[in-house]
Parts: structure tokens; C-alpha cells; sequence
């Protein structure tokens, strides 16, 4: 069988895509014979019923079944096999030929290989939760599963700071330490960012988005930590997300925020307490 992605299928879905422009003009007709590509498509028909697999028990039945010569189903087999169209597999035991097509998934309709994608990934969070690979704090709550999230509270308080106290520096007594004052952008240069960040979330695939709660959330993270390159470091984390599908759904907001909090830890020493 193909190691490719296969979709489930039925009688109902046994079709393929055809892409009319690279048939006319792609390097199939100069490869293929006239006869050698209506074979060609007749293998296709013929994958489309079995998860892109073409099984013979008999090349001579084959024939027969295509209404072809054996001479031309040869032949067009040798040159499938040489210009990497199928790939070819003998099973000594049950004596059968299995051709299959090569980068099959390409002729399958967006549908199906997005109901595959989101089966995956649901196979893929029932293992994660068998396995308890995420800490139970991290779990999505009940509202998050159902993609409502709650409106996050603004747990950041104003650092006030005291001209009077003396912060130990190495420069001299009384100067304030300049990494305990945020270093905010422009707001000009806030919003951009924002709005790219923004982007970026409502483009990625199981995200919970919601405009204003997210909105809000970045902002809150820009404030709480200053200094960092907080599109550089979502631009990370969705690359880990895309490595780890399943993840996503678990808490992302909170996900994000420790990233954020690892990064501004790791330039500014974490917190002295």
C-alpha cells in the first residue's frame, strides 16, 4: 500500500483531481506515447478506487480489463516505473503486483486531505492526553474546547518607581538600573507590530481567535515583557506549533505567554526576588 497520505474513501468519493494544463503541456506528453498516456489515465481510474494502489494478479487479466494489448500494457508500465510515476512492489506470497502513484495526495480533492488533517490531529490529542505529555495546567478549559475564551483580567500592575531608592549598579550609588524600565516601542511601531502578530494568529490553523480578546492579550504581553522581539519569538513558537499540531488547542494564549516570559528571562536575568 502507499505510505502517502491516504483519505478514507467510499464508492461516493472515488475520484481524483485531473490538472488539464500540465497534461497538455507538461512533461507527461513527452514521455508518454498517445496510447501509453490513455493508459495512463486508466491507472489513475483505477487507484482512485483503491487508495492509490493498482493490484494484478495477472498482467494478461489487467489487459483485459484496460481492453488493451498486453504489449502496450508493458510498455507502459516500464516507462510508469521509469519516469517515477508509479512505484512498483511484488508480494512474493500472494503473487501480486502493486503499482502505486507517485505523490498520489496531489490528486485528491482539498477536502478530503483537510478531513484527514483534522483527524490526525484528533488522533494525535487522544495519544498526547493518554500519554500526559502537557501538564494538567496547561489543558484548554471547558470554554476554550468549545472556542469561547474567557476575556483575559489585566493581572499587570504599575511598576512605580521610587526616585528615592537606591538601586545597587555598578556605575554608583543611587543610579537607577536602566533594564527595570520598560523600553517601549512608538505607538506607531506598537500598533504595527500588534496587527502583525494579530495576522499571523488568525491565520494559524486551531487557533481559538477571537479579534478582541487577542487584541488585547498581545498588548498586555508587550507591556509585561518589554525589550523583546515579540514577532520574532510568535514567528518560533508557530514554527513548534507546526512540528506539534496537536498542541495548539492546549491553552495557546498561555503557551505564548510563557514563551514570551522564557525569552525576557533569559535577556534580563528573570526576576531578582
Amino acid at each position: 500500500m502507499n505510505n502517502e497520505y491516504q483519505p478514507r474513501q467510499s464508492r461516493a468519493t472515488t475520484h481524483f483531481k485531473f490538472y488539464s494544463e500540465k497534461y497538455l503541456w507538461g512533461s507527461t506528453r513527452s514521455e508518454l506515447e498517445a496510447d501509453e498516456r490513455a493508459v495512463w489515465v486508466d491507472f489513475l481510474c483505477l487507484a482512485s478506487l483503491n487508495y492509490g494502489d493498482v493490484e494484478s494478479y495477472s498482467r494478461d487479466q489487467l489487459a483485459q480489463q484496460l481492453l488493451i494489448e498486453r504489449e502496450l500494457l508493458d510498455r507502459s508500465i516500464d516507462k510508469f516505473i521509469k519516469f517515477e510515476k508509479v512505484e512498483r512492489k511484488y508480494l512474493k506470497r500472494e503473487k501480486k503486483e502493486i503499482f502505486s502513484i507517485v505523490k498520489w495526495d496531489h490528486y485528491q480533492a482539498d477536502y478530503l486531505k483537510k478531513r484527514e488533517r483534522k483527524s490526525s490531529i484528533y488522533r494525535e490529542e487522544k495519544r498526547i492526553e493518554k500519554s500526559g505529555e502537557f501538564d494538567a495546567e496547561d489543558q484548554p478549559t471547558l470554554k476554550e474546547r468549545r472556542g469561547d475564551d474567557i476575556t483575559l483580567q489585566n493581572t499587570i500592575s504599575e511598576e512605580i518607581i521610587d526616585n528615592d531608592s537606591e538601586y545597587s549598579s555598578p556605575l554608583a550609588p543611587g543610579c537607577i538600573n536602566p533594564l527595570s524600565i520598560p523600553i517601549k516601542p512608538y505607538p506607531e511601531e506598537e500598533n504595527d507590530i500588534t496587527e502583525k502578530i494579530l495576522s499571523m494568529l488568525r491565520e494559524l490553523d486551531n487557533y481559538p481567535f477571537i479579534e478582541q480578546v487577542d487584541h488585547d492579550f498581545i498588548e498586555d504581553m508587550m507591556v509585561k515583557y518589554p525589550g523583546i522581539d515579540h514577532l520574532a519569538e510568535l514567528e518560533k513558537k508557530i514554527a513548534w506549533w507546526e512540528r506539534n499540531p496537536a498542541a495548539v488547542r492546549n491553552n495557546p494564549r498561555k503557551q505564548i505567554a510563557k514563551w514570551f516570559q522564557k525569552e525576557y528571562d533569559f535577556q534580563y536575568g528573570g526576576n531578582d526576588e
